[in-house]
Parts: structure tokens; sequence; C-alpha cells
């Protein structure tokens, strides 16, 4: 409930803009070269729904070129086509997805409950339920939650083919592997990531067996072999389920057939970031002649995303851009977006696994749960080229949840000391949680001072990705008399007109340097309402931090800052823009 509750208030969020009108166009041309970056599974199921109402989109050629994005091309065809019915398709696919969600939640609460009891079982829901995260981006169909719940659904029955490596776990395992690389491409790592936990397992568990030389051993050894094989079968359906969505299209090309972009694939030698430059750094060596068992789409979709790490791209991060990132972010990042109270039954379970014995459970299943949350972290910072989206680690909250969960055995065994420290924890978790809802999307903890707060620390996707444009449109609707209203949003390929807003024109900018190509045109500033969001606010160039030096005089959502500018305040405006154009005007 929810999650439903945000996908219908919310408004386009930035990568939903393109997803939509590309998940239309793959069931209508049955290709998927309109958005290469990210694989086709949650964006044909999210659009499923909306076949019986034959929604246009136009079709468009595909560029050599995989820079040139066609999503937000779609996206604007789309919007420019379908004003008002985009929104209602969004929302009907938003709900289509709900299913991830629920599934998610179902198995993080299962697995919690037969490694730590009924109790960890409810505690791992409540948390899904009710941590900020799990709505905010719940609700999207961005393809993180869902990426999310079918990556511990994948982990989940990984671990239960270990117990019984039959025939019916493996076809299972192998089939849930491949939809889940089908959701994100960041879990193609789970290719390596099992057959290593598999011969890890393997080998401690036959170290520590009887090492006489006597048919116990020949048995294990057998009995190894064989997981091996049901592993590499699982392996070989996933893989043919990745194939099939993709119609088998350019599958097993040789490796130095493709000409990547991406300064890791196509070599650092001569690497150009924009220019129109390709190579192959395979080409020449045995690993070239070697076939990719993958999709041509999807090969050249993981070489996109890598090229726009490795190119120049500036982040932010408390108050300060710069064209790296920081090896810290995601950890700084999940340190102020997810509740206090959260890190409250985090500490508490790493406590009693520390120095209570009854709270441990086999080092087996302790590694499925560690192993893929730390590999998500770590191969995320390690990526400092671009820190943008907290969401690129979401996949690993689910194994977070299980091993918080651990905490509610206190109800299952009465500990006087700590049940009422994890009630309080949990109640906090639900409390903070509800009381910015629907506007999950931008939570910020108590530590930072909230929400409000935030844009000190972080931007995009963790605080406002355009999601809260209906908000605004409600705002102008309850305060009908307050006009002129200037807008200006983030989200600039949805028109607010398109929401439903009547605007008088954009907000003015207030250019900080003059650009020698196009000149520097003067701003006349008006007075009326402007309402602009903080994604824009803190841009880069600064043209809009005079407005900093006035208070908010409304809120809508969290995203959208309006100020009441008076006639005398826009002539003092307009005074300092004057002023310092003087001043910066070359000699």
């Amino acid at each position: 409930m929810l999650v439903g509750g945000c996908a219908i208030r919310y408004g386009f969020a930035w990568t939903e803009v393109g997803l939509l009108p590309a998940g239309i166009l793959d069931w209508q041309v049955g290709n998927f070269d309109a958005f290469r970056v990210n694989p086709p599974l949650v964006r044909l199921w999210a659009t499923l729904p909306l076949l019986p109402f034959a929604p246009e989109v136009t079709a468009l050629a595909a560029d050599i070129d995989p820079r040139d994005r066609l999503e937000w091309t779609l996206a604007r065809s789309m919007l420019e086509s379908n004003p008002e019915e985009a929104h209602r398709w969004l929302v009907l696919s938003r709900l289509f997805c709900l299913p991830f969600t629920i599934t998610g939640m179902y198995v993080a609460s299962r697995w919690a409950r037969e490694l730590y009891g009924s109790a960890a079982g409810i505690g791992a829901a409540l948390l899904w339920a009710f941590l900020p995260n799990s709505i905010g981006y719940g609700c999207l169909i961005s393809g993180d939650a869902q990426a999310a719940s079918m990556g511990v659904l994948t982990l989940y029955l990984f671990r239960s083919w270990l117990k019984r490596p039959c025939l019916v776990e493996t076809y299972q395992l192998g089939l849930v592997l491949g939809l889940t690389m089908l959701c994100k491409s960041s879990w193609l790592i789970l290719c390596g990531l099992l057959p290593g936990l598999c011969l890890v397992i393997g080998v401690v568990q036959y170290c520590r067996r009887n090492r006489d030389m006597g048919p116990q051993k020949a048995d294990t050894m057998q009995s190894r072999i064989r997981q091996l094989v049901s592993l590499g079968s699982a392996l070989v359906i996933a893989l043919f389920v990745v194939n099939l969505m993709y119609g088998f299209a350019g599958s097993f090309r040789r490796l130095d057939s493709y000409q990547f972009i991406s300064k890791t694939l196509a070599g650092s030698d001569d690497w150009q970031a924009y220019a129109p430059y390709s190579g192959n750094r395979f080409a020449g060596t045995w690993l070239g002649r070697l076939p990719v068992p993958f999709p041509e789409d999807l090969v050249i979709g993981v070489d996109l995303q890598k090229w726009d790490f490795d190119r120049e791209r500036w982040s932010y991060f408390r108050g300060q851009w710069r064209n790296h990132g920081w090896w810290y972010y995601y950890l700084y990042g999940i340190a102020i977006k997810l509740p206090l109270g959260f890190w409250l039954l985090f500490l508490i379970a790493a406590t009693g696994f520390l120095l209570r014995a009854s709270w441990r459970v086999p080092w087996q299943q302790e590694l499925l749960l560690w192993t893929p949350m730390l590999l998500i972290f770590i191969g995320a910072s390690l990526e400092t080229g671009l820190n943008r989206h907290l969401r690129y680690v979401l996949p690993a909250m689910p194994f977070a949840i299980v091993i918080a969960s651990r905490t509610f055995r206190v109800f299952d065994v009465p500990h006087r000391t700590l049940r009422p420290a994890v009630a309080v924890a949990t109640v906090w978790i639900i409390a903070s949680s509800l009381w910015i809802y629907p506007h999950s999307l931008s939570y910020f903890n108590e530590s930072i001072g909230g929400p409000y707060r935030a844009d000190k620390y972080l931007n995009a996707s963790n605080l406002d990705w355009g999601q809260d444009l209906p908000y605004l449109r409600r705002w102008q609707q309850a305060n009908a008399e307050k006009r002129p209203l200037m807008v200006t949003n983030y989200l600039h390929i949805v028109d607010p007109s398109a929401a439903g807003i009547q605007t008088n024109g954009a907000v003015p900018s207030m250019p900080t340097h003059r650009d020698h190509r196009t000149g520097l045109s003067t701003p006349e500033f008006y007075p009326g309402w402007y309402a602009i969001d903080r994604e824009t606010l803190l841009r880069r160039s600064g043209e809009y931090q005079y407005l900093r030096q006035f208070e908010p005089s409304a809120w809508a959502g969290y995203g959208f800052q309006i100020y009441e500018i008076s006639i005398e305040q826009a002539a003092t405006l307009q005074r300092q823009w004057l002023d310092a154009n003087e001043l910066t005007i070359p000699q």
C-alpha cells in the first residue's frame, strides 16, 4: 500500500521518462537498441499492461554510435504526442511492478525466519515494508528496486540448491538467475560469484572432513564434482534465458569483433571520451578469439555504462563539485539515507554475532549474506569516475535487512536489556519513515536534519529526481491567487504545462560568467513567485544561487522551493546582476 501510494502520487522520475517509451517500442519492434544501457526485462514487464491500449511511440532509426541515447528522443516524442496519457501509462506500469517488491519482502522474511526464527521473519518484513529506500525506489520502474528483489531471490535459491542440488532446484536457480541478470546488468557478477561461493564452501567443507584416503573421501569428491556440474547446468540455463530474451541477436560474437567506446574495454591508449573513438583492447590476443556468450545489445549496453563512468563527469558531495568521485561516497550516503533506528538494529546484530553464540548461524549462511552485500558496495565505491546515485547500491539492501533481522530474536528468547532497545529502534524506523511519507525518495535521517538540509550533502536521485512536479500542481491549485508563477524544473523533458501547471515562463537565471561564443543576455527579474527544484538550484554553474539569499515561502514536496519575489527584491536582483556583470567583463 505504501509503495502503491507513491506510485500514484509521484511524477516522472528521470530514467522513467526514457524507460516507458523504450519499453513500449521494444514490444512493437522486437529489438532493444532504444535503451541499451539497461537490460529490458523490467521495462517490458512494466509496459505489458499498456499493450491493450495500443500506445503509439514513434520508432527511430538506431544510430551506429551508442553515445547517442535514443531514449531521450523517444521521451520527447511520447510527451509531445501523449501529454495527458503518459502519466496514466506510468502509474499503471508502476503498479504492475508491485509483485517485484512483494516477492523481495517475502523472500527476505522467509530467509530471516529460517536463519533466526519466526520473530526475525516478521522483523525482516517490517524493515522491508517501512524503510524509505524500499518505498521510494520500489514505486519506480527504474529497475533498481526490482533488481534488489530478484537478487535476494537468486541468492536464496542458491542457498537451497547448495543443500540439495537436484534437477528441480537447478532449473529454478538457472531460470531466476537469468531473469535477475535481465533486470540489471550489474548482476552479471553472479556468473562469477555463485561458482566462487560454491567452490569456497566446497573446498572448506572438504578440508574439514576426514583426510583418510578411503571410499568416503572418494564419494565426497564425486559429490563435489556433481555439484559443480549441476551449477554449470544452471549457468547454461541462465545464459539461455538471457539470450532468448534478446532473440539471440548478435549472440556468441567474437570478442575482438566489437568496437568498444569505454576506456576499460577499448584500451587506455589514445582513449577519448567524447570524440567518435572506438577500439578493442582484446584485438590480437587469444581472449579476442573467444565468443561472448551474451547478446550484442547487452554487451554494448555494458560498454556504454562503463563509458559513462570512465569519462570526466562532475559529482556533487557535501557542498563540493569535482570531476571525480569519493571512494567513501556510498558509505557516507547510506549513513544519512537510512533511518538511525536501522543502524541501531544493525549495531545490535553485529554485537550479538560477536558476543552471543546463540545468535550465530553456520559460516556458510553468513557468507551468502555478507559476500554479495560487500561486493556491491566495493564495486560501486571503486567506480569513482561518477558519484551521483545511491540507487546503484540498492541491491545490497535486502542482505543488510536479513542480517539486521537477527536482533528480533529477543522476542523469541526473552532478553530484558535488548528487547526494549529493539522495540524502540523498530518504532523509530516506522515513525521516521511515515513522518515524511509519501516523499520517501527524498528521505534523509535526523543526523543531518532531515530532507530540508539534504542538498548540503547529496543531490540527484537521492533527493530530487523530478518526482515532485505533481505536488507543484497541487500547490498552485491551492494557491490560485499567487501569480505570476515562473517555473524551472530539472526534468526539462517534462513541460510543466503538460503536468497541468499554468506558468508565466521560466525562473530567470543570473549567469556568473560571460559566454564568449553567445555573449551574455540580460535577464529580466519580475516580481512574482519563483518555483525551482533543488537539483537546479545546485547546478554547478551557479546561475540560480542568487535565490539562496531569500527564504523559501513554500515547498512543493521536498523537491521544489517556491520564493515570493517582491517588486523591491526584483529591482535589487536586477541591480546585482548589472553590478556583477560590469565587474566580470574582460578588459
